[in-house]
């Protein structure tokens, strides 16, 4: 049976050049968020969405947002003309997009692309229901045990999740750990080789990385600890809106937010919760866990690399003959 492709965009001719592109398929198409919903509605669900962002009523963002919650096994990629900084960070944060993809598009990277798409959706729709995350009571304050006479304990608890903070300002790794080590593990790191040397020693669960790393790019760091290290799910603080950096977060990374300062610490504890159960949910499956879709997960799985160094040199290549998005 062939797979199930929409693609939506409001210029008619867009849709049409999409459909010759992918005659191999069947191939649904709407010129509006809200015609594409029909589909959705009517049971004609699509194995595949790729949406224009930039469209009257409805951005493509919103409409990947709704398909998300309407059907979460139909995976999602992103079309777009212009380099639409709030867009490419709403995509990473509400849609949780498979892709990012920029008109003009490449039409064998395209077509590729879709294909491994509607290899994931395979995966995701045959895998059995995710986990449920049971979320721990916030534990008594260490003033409050104190009143009535308990001594508070100072170990960690072993099956609390493992957080990794990646920040060369030292202050805001305190910070982290004073506002999140009686819920969780939280381990921190000055630096990235720092940090792959702990993600080599402990269960992380989630990585929060601030973007400046010195002289290794957060996205190349990134790539290689996805890669490395798979089911961690990897958080970006950052006072930078960068579409560039997002993009390639997105397709070369799958992040999981992006977070911009300043933000309220609600955000961020909200943020590391949603991230545990993602963590939870693809833990020991790789196959609905979109990281390994890269192309690139595989190959270095078969040789861990011994450092963050050999991680680099490896992923950088592995990328560069990469035939997607």
């Amino acid at each position: 049976m062939k797979h199930k492709i929409l693609f939506v965009d409001d210029e008619p001719q867009i849709v049409q050049s999409l459909s010759l592109l992918f005659d191999d398929y069947d191939v649904l198409t709407a010129t509006s968020g809200e015609e594409a919903l029909k589909y959705f509605n009517s049971g004609n669900v699509p194995d595949v969405v790729v949406s224009d962002q930039r469209m009257p009523m409805m951005t493509g963002v919103e409409l990947l947002q709704r398909v998300r919650a309407i059907s979460p096994n139909t995976v999602r990629i992103l079309l777009t003309g212009y380099s639409d900084l709030d867009a490419v960070i709403d995509s990473v944060n509400a849609g949780e997009i498979f892709r990012y993809i920029n008109k003009p598009w490449n039409s064998a990277k395209l077509k590729d692309t879709v294909a491994l798409a509607c290899q994931f959706s395979d995966r995701l729709k045959s895998a059995p229901p995710p986990p449920q995350t049971k979320i721990a009571a916030q534990p008594p304050s260490a003033g409050v045990l104190s009143a009535l006479g308990v001594q508070a304990q100072t170990s960690t608890v072993p099956d609390q999740h493992h957080l990794l903070f990646v920040d060369p300002n030292a202050a805001n790794l305190q910070a982290y750990k004073d506002l999140l080590a009686s819920s969780y593990n939280v381990h921190t790191a000055l630096d990235a080789k720092e940090a792959f040397s702990i993600l080599k020693a402990y269960p992380i669960d989630v990585l929060i990385t601030e973007v400046n790393l010195g002289t290794i790019s957060v996205v190349d760091f990134l790539a290689a600890v996805s890669t490395s290290y798979p089911d961690v799910v990897s958080i970006l603080l950052s006072s930078i809106r960068d579409a560039a950096i997002a993009i390639r977060l997105i397709n070369e990374v799958q992040i999981f937010r992006y977070l911009v300062k300043p933000f309220q610490r609600q955000l961020l504890k909200s943020a590391i919760e949603l991230a545990i159960s993602k963590h939870d949910a693809i833990a020991g499956h790789l196959d609905i866990n979109p990281k390994a879709y890269s192309g690139i997960v595989d190959a270095i799985r078969e040789k861990p690399a011994a450092s963050l160094d050999e991680a680099l040199a490896r992923v950088r290549e592995l990328l560069s003959s990469r035939k997607t998005y």
